[in-house]
């Protein structure tokens, strides 16, 4: 009994320290010349990107931050592990890249937020008891087809709800 006690204890303090990280992560994030500055390394730290890194100093007056302002939001950045100096520039750490692509699919969602609140529409109507998890995946297909990170993300929570009905 006592080591289940304990097990359940270590998992709580896993979580906990979890969901700091993840809180920092979002607090680092939180304003958007955070974001943008996360955004801009992000987009600079990319394979396919062709441009030099802009210097700080570039950037302070490019984002009309004060130094003091561009530093610390880079050390926040930093310290919730999202970016690391490399050289002269920073860049994204693994973290960081898997933050940031996340942050793209938010975007994208945004952008088709239309096609999201109709399939919720069309889930909450007396119309969904009648519908196959099979025409449902064909009505998230038809609505998000061209946008395959959402598109399987839905398509995932639909098998998670075949699952569960049986």
């Amino acid at each position: 009994m006592s080591s289940k006690i304990s097990s359940v204890k270590d998992m709580y303090q896993q979580v906990e320290s979890d969901s700091l990280s993840v809180e920092a992560v979002f607090s680092a994030l939180s304003d958007n010349k955070s974001l943008s500055l996360f955004n801009i390394i992000g987009t600079m730290s990319s394979p396919t990107s062709d441009a030099g890194q802009p210097t700080g100093e570039i950037l302070i007056s490019r984002m009309n931050l004060t130094r003091r302002q561009y530093y610390t939001r880079i050390s926040r950045l930093v310290d919730a592990g999202l970016i690391t100096k490399k050289r002269t520039r920073f860049v994204l750490t693994s973290l960081g890249r898997v933050v940031y692509e996340t942050h793209k699919t938010i975007g994208v969602a945004i952008q088709n937020r239309w096609r999201l609140q109709a399939i919720d529409s069309i889930q909450t109507s007396q119309l969904a008891n009648r519908m196959s998890t099979e025409e449902r995946q064909k009505l998230i297909n038809t609505l998000v087809g061209d946008c395959d990170k959402i598109r399987d993300i839905l398509l995932c929570h639909c098998e998670a709800e075949k699952m569960i009905m049986y």
